[in-house]
């Protein structure tokens, strides 16, 4: 005859096999979704591909305002990544692409799992409801705009889980955090936090990730071709935000530069732009120096998970190009702030942030408010309100007492 204990025991082992089918019903009826919008759209993989095809016929296309495909921004070395694709058709490229996204997918959950894994625990059920209402639609716009964020958050989180290890891994995780930067440009802001305050070996991956994405694109296309790209690349990047990507004309780019071209924007855009200057230095110089200094002094798993948590935000924070599709690196803040209200640590302060900054930021979506409303509430930066104010909730646990550490 079983006993109360064991019968207890048996009834949370049950508990804990149903939630796991029932949060994998879900993902994958995100996933089914997913699947449906990015075979109706195309978006920036036209863009991608044809850069993919002028590889193979004349390089100094891939940097031009190439109507009707638009303008390729990804560092050259993406360009030796993609280059097989302009060998391939349309149609094989486009699956393998969704195919791609899918992978990553299921990658980013398992190693989100694997970075904060209270989320799979007991009596934490709630709170992987939570992530899951924020990451669905910065994932779902991931698959609809054949964008790479979700790729570059499921190499953003693999780099972190070897950055842990003692072995060779750690040096690899540093090269990928830089390749990444390489082809992006905004995770440099993580490629320099690594560099600040991960061990000597990941310190060396970071440099090595550097010099690698520099020097392969002249091994693949030559130095005559290399030049080209790398002279279209930095145009691009110096006159991303002018007409055709304006703060003001774009409400659905949503950023603190954004929000300070729009709350200054009687002023002029000289005194914007000196602005957005002076605040991502200051906001950067600020955070740089205190992980240097955490790092000194008390730097155990989970003081190191919350300065990543915070660096990841200021990342899309800061970006001039964050989007919808970009909330996704806004995740690990809200697992942050989540753990330490599952653990009962959590002030009033800290639970109204939570709340607040999920509804401005996922409640705020076209899937919730509808095209118009979201419109509006984009046009009035909601959505950047709550990313700043996720940012400051984050920044406030930092500045606490230290709570019970987590073995290292």
């Amino acid at each position: 005859m079983l006993s109360k204990s064991d019968l207890s025991g048996y009834y949370l082992r049950m508990q804990k096999i149903e939630f796991k089918w029932l949060r994998n019903t879900l993902l994958l009826a995100l996933l089914v979704a997913c699947w449906v919008t990015a075979v109706h759209f195309e978006i920036d993989l036209v863009n991608l591909y044809h850069a993919s095809i002028f590889l193979n016929t004349d390089v100094a296309r891939v940097y031009m305002k190439n109507e009707p495909y638009g303008r390729y921004f990804y560092g050259p070395i993406s360009l030796v990544l993609i280059k097989p694709l302009g060998l391939m058709s349309w149609t094989v490229v486009k699956y393998l692409w969704i195919a791609l996204q899918t992978i990553c997918f299921v990658a980013f959950w398992r190693l989100l799992y694997k970075v904060y894994p209270f989320l799979i625990e007991k009596k934490s059920h709630w709170f992987w409801v939570v992530i899951l209402i924020v990451a669905i639609n910065p994932i779902h716009n991931n698959f609809q705009s054949n964008n790479i964020q979700l790729m570059l958050a499921a190499v953003l989180l693999l780099s972190e889980t070897w950055s842990w290890e003692k072995n060779q891994k750690a040096f690899w995780g540093g090269v990928l955090v830089s390749v990444a930067a390489m082809i992006k440009v905004f995770p440099a802001f993580i490629a320099v936090y690594y560099f600040l305050v991960k061990p000597t070996k990941v310190k060396a991956g970071v440099v090595a990730g550097v010099l690698i994405s520099l020097i392969l694109p002249f091994i693949v296309f030559g130095i005559h071709d290399a030049q080209i790209l790398y002279r279209g690349f930095f145009e691009h990047l110096f006159t991303y935000n002018n007409e055709e990507n304006s703060f003001v004309k774009n409400q659905d780019i949503l950023c603190l530069p954004s929000l300070i071209a729009r709350l200054f924007i009687d002023s002029g855009e000289k005194t914007a732009s000196l602005i957005n200057k002076g605040a991502i230095l200051l906001i950067s110089g600020v955070f740089f120096l205190a992980s240097i200094k955490a790092s000194r002094d008390q730097w155990d798993r989970k003081t190191s998970l919350r300065y990543l948590a915070l660096a990841w935000a200021l990342m899309a924070l800061l970006n001039p190009s964050t989007r919808p599709h970009y909330f996704i690196f806004y995740i690990p803040a809200f697992a942050v702030l989540l753990e330490v209200i599952r653990e009962h640590t959590a002030t009033l302060w800290v639970k109204a942030v939570t709340v607040l900054s999920v509804i401005l930021i996922a409640f705020t979506a076209q899937g919730v408010v509808g095209k118009q409303l979201n419109d509006q509430l984009e046009a009035l930066s909601f959505p950047t309100w709550g990313m700043i104010i996720l940012c400051i909730g984050v920044a406030g646990l930092m500045m606490s007492k230290p709570t019970k550490n987590l073995p290292a």
